[in-house]
């Protein structure tokens, strides 16, 4: 059976994923938030010595991890144009140094070992789409940092790789929560800026996981853009 880690476990698309995996794989949960669920670690990955004692515990159950899906993130500081230091800081405290985190905290304990490390970007780190600016420019950094290290850690059979979503539908997320609070505004925004004129499906996003999970092939370094259209 394979050994997946999902990081950001605790809602959205995280939980989504780390549950649907879980009928077929052996999942270790990872989230700030408290989860009720088997294999289940409360860790904040900002943090690199907790970061290190999170990994120390799961090569304590599993000598090898099969793949790494990192979808923690947060862009609910709405700082459309204008932004401090501090506001910079906690965007990429969210969506950037985690990852940095988990790759060198991976590294250190478990050897190189070959694993298949799946990024949960967004469009909003490709192109200006009208994001909170902390956000979008957290998520390109987090796209630039992965392919800088994809090309040498392929080396270990260590293959990074990217998915950028757009606008993603499910219960309770922000998407959600908007069109309940207005759905005209929402509906108008989807079909004047989306081609395709519809949500992303998380079930989408988790056929392209499961296939980059799955395949025996060397997927290196790529960015899979989801959104519709939207960023054509």
């Amino acid at each position: 059976m394979k050994q997946i880690v999902v990081c950001g476990a605790s809602k959205n698309l995280g939980e989504y994923l780390s549950d649907i995996f879980s009928k077929k794989y052996n999942v270790f949960k990872i989230s700030r938030s408290i989860i009720n669920s088997k294999n289940f670690l409360k860790t904040d990955l900002n943090n690199y010595k907790n970061t290190k004692i999170t990994f120390n515990k799961i090569k304590s159950k599993t000598k090898v991890i099969d793949a790494i899906i990192f979808c923690a993130g947060n862009s609910k500081k709405n700082y459309k144009k204008i932004a401090s230091k501090n506001n910079f800081d906690e965007a990429y405290s969210w969506n950037f140094y985690p990852f940095v985190n988990i790759i060198n905290a991976y590294l250190e304990i478990f050897k190189k070992r070959p694993v298949k490390i799946i990024v949960i970007s967004s469009i909003a780190g490709m192109k200006n789409i009208n994001a909170p600016i902390t956000y979008s420019v957290a998520k390109n950094s987090l796209n630039f940092y992965c392919k800088y290290i994809a090309k040498d850690l392929a080396k270990n059979k260590i293959y990074i790789n990217i998915i950028s979503p757009g606008n993603i539908l499910m219960k309770r997320n922000n998407w959600h929560k908007k069109l309940l609070k207005n759905k005209k505004a929402v509906l108008d925004y989807i079909n004047k800026n989306v081609p395709s004129k519809k949500f992303i499906n998380p079930n989408d996003i988790f056929d392209i996981c499961n296939m980059i999970i799955e395949n025996e092939g060397n997927f290196v370094g790529s960015n899979i853009v989801l959104d519709g259209g939207q960023i054509l």
